[in-house]
């Protein structure tokens, strides 16, 4: 009662996805609206990549799933999606768009990640990257 639900299907802008190297780590930065589905085609497909982490179901925004911690079959290993997210930016309740990370608007940083919207509307992510294994074709 009294919770509102945001429609993030327009966030899903393929413009958001690129894929970056920072200091030697490979990265992939997305829309907020962006399914895990078409995130992890596109690595897999384009550039033999994957995500450290992602949802069991793919059907997910990635916001979504950052917002809500982001706990999945990969977390025994490479921890939960919100451990595997360099940057974020992030729509407060004010209505400013703020970029955050680690060193960079931390406490909004660490607040949004798990916070279940509470802080703010993630729009897009950057996800940290890694070899996808030699047998791993996507086929849908």
């Amino acid at each position: 009662e009294g919770g509102l639900v945001i429609d993030m299907r327009s966030m899903d802008d393929e413009f958001q996805f690129q894929v970056v190297e920072l200091n030697g780590t490979t990265c992939v930065d997305v829309g907020g609206g962006a399914l895990w589905a078409d995130v992890l085609e596109r690595c897999v497909s384009e550039f033999g990549l994957a995500p450290r982490s992602w949802t069991d179901y793919l059907d997910l925004t990635v916001g979504g799933t950052l917002s809500n911690a982001g706990v999945s079959g990969q977390t025994f290993r490479y921890g939960p999606q919100t451990s595997n997210v360099k940057e974020i930016e992030v729509v407060t309740g004010k209505g400013d768009t703020v970029v955050c990370s680690e060193s960079q608007n931390c406490e909004l940083f660490f607040g949004v990640l798990g916070g279940l919207g509470q802080f703010g509307i993630i729009t897009r992510a950057r996800l940290l990257l890694q070899t996808a294994p030699d047998m791993v074709r996507w086929i849908r």
